[in-house]
């Protein structure tokens, strides 16, 4: 009877934690109802975010930096303190086995008693099929709630455009966060558009944008990647790193960003998009703001590197005096020779990974900045005043190359200085190529650009049968942050653009050299079109290449007046 006394005692004086595992895609009134519930009644609740690293997809259609700020501001308006509770990303695995160590392996370095899951098909039925117990108490949310609705039913109503529904399921002080970026990336994933994440190693990157109120110029914060890395080695590098298991991407932001620069962030509050962050170390900083740029990665070696994965970026851009922060730099071996670099400087340099194109995004991002543009003007005035380029668009067969050929031909006979550049996608076709580096748009881009910029200042004239507009467009469906990253290259030069229509009656489709066939030809090129009126593209439009030599001779005489 004394022992029974004491195990009972012991059981009610024992810490009393709730694990709750769900993909809470989005947050709903239902989930809150329960949610809220537990971290009253118990000591402690632990928040399992599912399928941390799954996106893009129609299931998986919110990323779990967004549903986790969702997770915070629910809980902030309840009044629940951060102490009470604890959000715990959670992989995807490739077998039950493998995920069910995962959850136990939480539970007990948490002290976990209860468990709380409504899933049935994928767990409650597996586990009771194989005989299985978790070992802690388990409760389902579903078997009381007033709530008979579920996350896929609001995503629904979202793509039908019925606010009034959606308003009905969500708790309000989600809804900042849902209507801010998460409605955009639900409806691109309604048809398996949105962004997905690689597999691989999964990291974080920090764009730290500081304008200087002592010059009024723009710096960004890189450093050098160690020769002995194997990927990128010796290049410019934004700070950032691995995430750990059960880290969240925004703690591990803080985390790697103070490892590599010495500069320490504290979060003030990441219930909200932007989130509030304070640089603790650095005396009388303000208050700033920490937004979520996207996410990034690629299949391609040449841009991910060799462990795969992809990187979640963030981005703070501070109005300060800059030596205040260039004082409290320690870098660490990973990241060295860490220092401000003017931005027109960072974005003319060879950046890491995908860095310059996030570099390009944050960028755009805080482009309501004052001066913001003008610390972006570079040398390009003056480069622009000296070279012309004159580029031919249009599609497959209309005579582009040609038409190139033949302007460079006419100015090198006025004795001009004039340089032709190929198309490079056509190189990766002759070298069979081309069907492993269509889907990277960015590194095409980037070698086209080159082959343009390298030439920026040497001649009066290059020529091209390969416009940027046309990456942008081919970008259009996939990426929004690379076909911004082509039309931001394409006007850094000063263009003319002719868009060229084949002259079908007098001009056979040649197929050689063509992925295309005729009629797919044809339908690109209206499409190109649209999309550059779309775009309020500036062009001109002519049939056939003769009128196309004459256009471009035209526009360059134009351009002297």
């Amino acid at each position: 009877m004394v022992a029974n006394e004491t195990n009972q005692n012991k059981k009610s004086t024992e810490k009393q934690v709730v694990a709750v595992i769900g993909r809470f895609m989005p947050i709903h009134n239902g989930h809150k109802d329960f949610l809220i519930k537990f971290a009253k009644e118990y000591d402690k609740i632990i928040v399992m975010l599912g399928s941390c690293y799954e996106n893009g997809t129609q299931r998986n259609c919110i990323p779990a930096v967004e549903r986790e700020k969702m997770l915070r501001a629910m809980f902030k308006e309840e009044g629940i303190a951060e102490e009470k509770y604890k959000i715990i990303p959670i992989p995807d695995t490739e077998s039950f086995d493998e995920w069910i160590d995962t959850i136990r392996r939480v539970c007990e370095t948490n002290g976990v008693t209860h468990f709380c899951t409504g899933n049935q098909e994928d767990i409650l039925n597996v586990l009771e099929k194989r005989n299985e117990k978790l070992g802690f108490e388990m409760i389902n949310p579903e078997k009381d709630t007033k709530f008979h609705f579920h996350a896929t039913d609001i995503r629904k109503y979202i793509i039908e455009g019925n606010y009034e529904k959606i308003k009905e399921m969500i708790p309000k002080e989600i809804m900042p966060i849902l209507f801010r970026n998460t409605f955009r990336e639900i409806i691109a994933s309604s048809k398996n558009r949105g962004v997905i994440f690689v597999p691989g190693r999964q990291t974080v990157d920090v764009i730290l944008l500081i304008r200087n109120i002592l010059d009024g110029k723009v710096y960004v914060l890189l450093g050098k990647r160690s020769m002995k890395k194997k990927d990128f080695p010796g290049y410019l590098a934004l700070p950032g790193g691995g995430i750990d298991e059960f880290e969240t991407p925004t703690d591990a932001a803080i985390r790697e960003f103070y490892e590599e620069t010495g500069l320490k962030m504290k979060m003030i509050d990441n219930s909200l998009e932007p989130a509030i962050v304070k640089f603790e170390n650095v005396p009388k900083s303000n208050l700033e703001q920490m937004y979520i740029v996207g996410i990034y990665g690629s299949e391609d070696e040449k841009v991910s590197g060799t462990r795969g994965g992809s990187s979640q970026c963030f981005g703070v851009f501070v109005e300060d005096e800059l030596y205040k922060y260039e004082e409290y730099l320690n870098p660490t071996d990973d990241l060295t020779d860490v220092k401000f670099y003017e931005i027109s400087d960072a974005m003319s340099k060879g950046l890491a990974y995908q860095h310059g194109e996030m570099l390009t995004k944050a960028i755009t991002m805080f482009n309501a900045y004052p001066d913001l543009k003008k610390s972006l003007a570079i040398d390009d005035e003056k480069q622009k005043s000296e070279t012309l380029v004159i580029s031919f668009v249009g599609a497959s067969g209309a005579g582009k190359s040609t038409a190139a050929l033949g302007t460079s031909y006419e100015l090198k006979k006025k004795g001009k200085s004039v340089e032709y550049v190929q198309e490079f996608a056509k190189d990766l076709f002759y070298n069979g190529l081309l069907g492993k580096y269509i889907p990277n748009q960015s590194y095409i881009i980037a070698e086209q650009y080159k082959r343009i910029y390298d030439l920026i200042g040497k001649v009066d004239y290059i020529v091209t049968d390969a416009g940027l507009e046309i990456s942008a467009f081919h970008s259009s469906n996939e990426s929004k942050h690379v076909e911004n990253l082509a039309w931001y290259l394409r006007n850094k030069v000063n263009q003319v653009t002719i868009f060229i229509q084949r002259d079908e009656e007098k001009v056979l489709y040649e197929t050689e050299g063509r992925a295309e066939t005729e009629s797919e030809s044809r339908l690109f090129g209206i499409k190109l079109e649209e999309y550059l009126k779309n775009n309020r593209a500036k062009y001109c439009k002519v049939v056939g290449t003769d009128a196309a030599i004459d256009a471009a001779l035209k526009a360059i005489e134009d351009s002297k007046k």
